[in-house]
């Protein structure tokens, strides 16, 4: 979080910044999904999210606001699986959050258990996150737009 936080701090363009993500699940899973070969660059949310809809190797678990999904997202994630919670608003922005292992954690705002997360928020990088509950990346009002994915192997 500190290397995220110092590259707000070191550049005025976050597409730069954007790489975090990608690079997290490069070097823990050792997956290169969320690098474009076509542009030399880890893509960026939006660009996540059109590609999760169209991977065959990416499986959508389901909906954030049913307890089943997010169960399964915390299993997936400590048996070491990828996983990504994505945002997507109805204007096209959208944010991706990794799902740590952990445990999963009472949200009051949600009234559901949700996994361990990972966020870096480009846009209010003093909100990015690790290890907090997935209902601290997106409000109440946003869970119906979140959904979860899980990286086949």
């Amino acid at each position: 979080m500190k290397t995220f936080l110092g590259c707000q701090d070191t550049l005025n363009n976050s597409r730069g910044c954007s790489k975090f993500l990608g690079e997290s699940l490069h070097i823990v899973y050792r997956i290169n999904d969320f690098y474009s070969q076509k542009t030399g660059r880890y893509m960026v949310a939006g660009e996540i999210a059109s590609f999760l809809k169209s991977s065959n190797q990416w499986k959508l678990l389901g909906p954030s606001y049913d307890q089943k999904t997010l169960t399964q997202a915390q299993e997936h994630a400590n048996a070491k699986k990828a996983v990504v919670a994505v945002y997507t608003s109805t204007s096209g922005s959208s944010h991706v959050v990794l799902i740590n292992p952990g445990v999963l954690q009472s949200s009051g705002s949600w009234g559901l258990s949700v996994p361990t997360a990972t966020s870096f928020l480009l846009s209010q990088p003093d909100r990015s996150f690790v290890d907090k509950g997935l209902s601290f990346a997106f409000g109440k009002l946003l869970m119906k737009d979140v959904s979860i994915y899980v990286r086949s192997y």
